[in-house]
């Protein structure tokens, strides 16, 4: 189906354009104009009602927001929420009498997109820092350039992607979560201006 096509469908089937979209796979987050080869191949009906997989022309990918998503949306390696916080942006307008079936179902599968994150982002967290605090030991410098406190940068890449860091050989590996997330938030680390390195904070280990 074309996007003209599908733009005209939703219109007959709702002229007002005020109703909300049910999608399987979630909740439409935004659309992506793409080369029909890219990411793989498409599939729509032709004329005759046969199914064609393509790869030639453009697509357009409409990216859905499913539970998982929308809950692991909410982590990251250093800010884990509470279950009693990531449940309160759940919210049910049913209608019904009775709709608490409804209602666990829904949250259960967010519960547990949330066990699973908090899983795997404490387990981020974990050999972060143990990479972070072996690699001190080994002889890393951590240098973090002094523009992360320009409060007009938005957003500001320096927090993570413009800092210099040495291996014990005093070769650069590259600035990136893997690399300094954990010198950076762990508490481990502290910040020292010494002039070591010119523009740049250097991170030690306290």
């Amino acid at each position: 189906m074309k996007t003209k096509e599908f733009i005209k469908m939703l219109q007959e089937a709702d002229p007002s354009g005020e109703a909300h979209i049910r999608m399987e796979g979630g909740i439409p987050r935004f659309a992506e104009l793409k080369p029909g080869y890219w990411d793989g191949p498409y599939s729509y009906l032709d004329e005759e009602g046969n199914w064609v997989y393509s790869s030639e022309g453009n697509k357009v990918d409409i990216h859905c927001l499913d539970r998982y998503d929308y809950v692991s949306d909410m982590f990251s390696t250093y800010r884990i929420p509470t279950w009693e916080e990531v449940r309160s942006h759940f919210k049910f307008s049913l209608g019904y009498s009775d709709n608490s079936e409804r209602e666990e179902s829904s949250l259960s599968e967010a519960k547990e997109a949330f066990e699973h994150c908090t899983e795997m982002n404490q387990r981020f967290r974990r050999e972060g820092e143990e990479r972070a605090l072996d690699r001190a030991e080994k002889g890393w410098t951590w240098f973090q350039n002094k523009l992360v406190d320009d409060t007009t940068l938005r957003p500001n890449i320096h927090h993570y992607y413009t800092w210099t860091v040495l291996d014990e050989n005093g070769k650069d590996q590259g600035s990136n979560l893997h690399n300094v997330e954990a010198v950076y938030k762990s508490g481990l680390f502290e910040r020292h201006d010494n002039g070591v390195k010119e523009g740049y904070y250097q991170w030690i280990k306290k």
